[in-house]
């Protein structure tokens, strides 16, 4: 039971972090904060959208229960048999607002464009409503639409949840990073463009902050997190040169969908640049799977490197360069399917009333949705060798300045040089002493002849003796 506590902790515990590595990673929150805040205030200063005051949508919605349902009865078309509109009669309690917890008669109506899509509402259903005049001049209540938050808060909090269980701290450090990159997206990216700045200095600027920001909360100020940063910055601006010369080649105009046309006249003084916004989107979505990949050679290569801190630079590059070839398909594979996924509706209706696969690419949407993979994937590509790249030449730097460390610690501790003394003829092949810090010099040996060793010369003496005695006993 006690291995498994210890395993247990051992799996919750993320990478060792001392005292300064808190301190950084308290600092970079709060300097992540100050930058976002004066970005919001900075876009919004002015109140203006694309050069423009805009008052929006003033409407008074309230959240409301369906509590019982009185009628449903179907409006026919006078000119057909089909049926034209369906209103709903329902009993509702209002959720919030001056009148939370008031009984309310509320109508839902349904048009031919949603009637075939959607079920009448239902005792339990929770639907936004709002108060408008009817025919007949009266305050009636009707239905806007179902609430969808509420799951999409719950999933939310599963997630959440789960990061937390499995991650530990650094689960903690990601969600702080999520939250912040949410922030520089909504709270700051979106309301500059629609202020009016410059879209492509806005998206630069706000991915090199979250690259910078992600990595430094997630993995701290280390070598790795630097070297994955090099590599998501190469791997962006890749992305992003890739674009700008295909917008330029491809004569395309930005005006992809109905959307894009809105934006386009919002303001005619102040037209939005609808390319900028292809580019960001593309570089954006970029970050996310460069910083993947970056961040997985950097880390792979740092544990190799932690193993075995004498091993040679090209081992370590061929090494990065093996774990990215495996990276590389999954990833481009994942940006491509993303991109597909996201637009499936638009394609599916090109190919079904187009039977060339050239017009269909020919198409500025679909150019777009295209353009979007390819850039992101050759970004993922050249990720991989500048991450390498950047993770040897690092590594390669800090064993170079450690090795000079040790060398000049060893220096500094010994205690006393070793004197060149003079040898003798007779001593110049014998190996010379080996100076340690910790032991006392050693003295050159001197030899001598065997009559100035006094031991040397009574045995000699006892032997001269002893051939005596023999040869007398030898000759009486």
């Amino acid at each position: 039971m006690k291995n498994k506590r210890g395993l247990f902790r051992l799996y919750l515990k993320s990478e060792p972090s001392t005292r300064a590595d808190r301190i950084l990673y308290v600092v970079t929150v709060i300097v992540s904060v100050v930058l976002l805040i004066g970005g919001y205030w900075f876009a919004v200063r002015n109140g203006t959208v694309l050069g423009q005051n805009l008052g929006g949508i003033q409407s008074e919605e309230y959240r409301a229960r369906i509590t019982e349902v009185v009628s449903s009865n179907d409006i026919y078309s006078q000119y057909s048999d089909s049926i034209a509109e369906r209103r709903t009669v329902c009993y509702a309690t209002l959720l919030n607002g001056p009148d939370k917890g008031k009984q309310i008669l509320v109508t839902q109506v349904q048009d031919t464009t949603t009637l075939t899509l959607s079920n009448p509402c239902k005792v339990g259903d929770k639907l936004y409503v709002y108060q408008e005049q009817n025919e007949y001049g009266e305050m009636q209540w009707y239905t806007s639409g179902y609430i969808r938050s509420d799951w999409l808060v719950l999933l939310a909090g599963l997630f959440i949840l789960l990061v937390l269980v499995f991650g530990g701290m650094k689960g903690v450090r990601t969600l702080v990073s999520l939250v912040l990159t949410c922030l520089a997206i909504f709270a700051v990216l979106i309301p500059m463009i629609a202020a009016g700045y410059n879209i492509y200095l806005t998206a630069i600027g706000i991915c090199l902050f979250t690259i910078v920001m992600t990595l430094a909360l997630v993995s701290g100020w280390r070598i790795k997190s630097l070297a994955a940063g090099i590599g998501c910055a190469g791997g962006v601006l890749i992305a992003g040169l890739i674009t700008l010369v295909s917008e330029y080649q491809m004569r395309m105009t930005g005006m992809v969908d109905d959307d894009s046309m809105m934006l386009l006249f919002i303001n005619e003084q102040h037209p939005i640049d609808l390319k900028g916004i292809v580019f960001a989107a593309i570089i954006i979505g970029a970050v996310g799977a460069t910083m993947d990949v970056g961040m997985d050679i950097a880390s792979s290569l740092t544990e190799l490197y932690n193993q075995n801190p004498e091993i040679r630079a090209l081992e370590l590059m061929r090494s990065g360069f093996t774990i990215g070839r495996d990276i590389m398909g999954t990833m481009s594979n994942t940006l491509v399917l993303a991109y597909i996924g996201s637009g499936l509706h638009v394609t599916l209706l090109f190919m079904t009333y187009y039977d060339n696969l050239e017009k269909v690419l020919s198409v500025e949407m679909i150019t777009g949705e295209v353009l979007q993979a390819l850039a992101g994937s050759i970004g993922i590509v050249f990720t991989i060798p500048v991450t390498t790249f950047a993770t040897v030449f690092l590594y390669y730097i800090t064993r170079k300045r450690r090795r000079h460390r040790l060398a000049k610690a060893a220096a500094v501790g010994s205690t006393q040089p070793v004197e060149q003394q003079p040898l003798s003829e007779n001593v110049s092949e014998q190996p010379a002493a080996v100076q340690t810090p910790e032991a006392e010099p050693v003295v050159p040996r001197t030899l001598r002849s065997p009559d100035e060793v006094p031991f040397l010369r009574n045995a000699e003496a006892e032997e001269h003796k002893v051939s005596s005695k023999r040869d007398s006993s030898f000759h009486p």
